[in-house]
């Protein structure tokens, strides 16, 4: 299940040794208390509070500024094994924020989504779902992009220097090929970054427990939906006022929530 931090190892040695001495014993305490926590996975009353200082351990390290995809995935498993759904989603979500090609992780969000006890039908689960997001930029790195973009202008231009020798159409053919390839990448790459740019233009909350979505910022006003706000489910942060946040729904409903009964994601 869990994957060794292998580009964390190299960054904590390469690191000087004044700042890496804190990183690798705070990444030893968290590989120790992890492999602690699956010995117990047989006693989960044992076996959770193992986890969570794993993912305690896993947090400093990555709020230190050392992310990698296999960070990422160790941190989030580590707050899924110690029962916390909310932090399992929102670490995801800042890993993806730093490297958003990781494929592992976009699997292990969609199993977190599915945790989620969103309702199967109603007002509710139209609105609070999310819209799973896909793009150009969820299957490739900015490096994988630019060495395909580079492959596509050497085969144009490797056709039209062969037309130019041989004058045969073929080749212009070949090259119109390779240059109408580069210029769909581009358009692609440039149309997904302004989506992306859209949808995440508002700040991600995750819900820490159950709550109500309200139509104020207080305790007395109506709910804004039926039905409360599962844990782990996912808002975009509007607004702020008197310990309230406003947000809004994946669906598009705004409402209020207490600011304690939030986490935000640091992406």
């Amino acid at each position: 299940m869990r994957r060794p931090a292998v580009a964390l190892v190299v960054l904590v040695l390469a690191a000087p040794p004044a700042f890496a001495a804190a990183p690798a014993e705070t990444l030893a305490a968290a590989e120790t208390a992890f492999a602690e926590g699956v010995a117990r996975r047989g006693d989960s009353v044992n076996a959770k509070p193992a986890f969570a200082r794993a993912a305690a351990g896993y947090d400093v390290l990555w709020n230190r500024g050392l992310r990698s995809p296999e960070l990422a995935l160790n941190r989030s498993r580590a707050h899924r094994l110690a029962g916390n759904l909310p932090k399992y989603i929102a670490a995801l979500h800042e890993g993806l924020a730093a490297v958003r090609f990781a494929r592992p992780l976009q699997v292990e969000l969609e199993d977190a989504r599915a945790a989620v006890q969103f309702p199967l039908d109603g007002e509710l689960a139209a609105q609070c779902r999310p819209r799973p997001y896909t793009g150009v930029g969820t299957r490739m790195s900015v490096a994988d992009a630019w060495v395909i973009a580079g492959a596509l202008w050497l085969v144009a231009c490797a056709g039209v220097a062969r037309f130019v020798m041989t004058r045969g159409a073929v080749w212009l053919v070949f090259a119109g090929l390779g240059a109408a390839a580069l210029v769909a990448l581009g358009a692609l790459w440039i149309q997904d970054e302004r989506r992306r740019e859209r949808a995440e233009s508002l700040p991600l909350l995750i819900v820490a427990d159950d709550t109500t979505l309200r139509r104020g910022n207080a305790p007395a006003y109506p709910p804004r939906l039926d039905a409360v706000l599962p844990k782990g489910a996912e808002v975009r942060e509007l607004s702020r006022r008197g310990g309230w946040v406003q947000v809004q729904l994946p669906g598009g409903a705004i409402g209020w929530l207490p600011a304690s009964a939030v986490i935000a994601c640091d992406g």
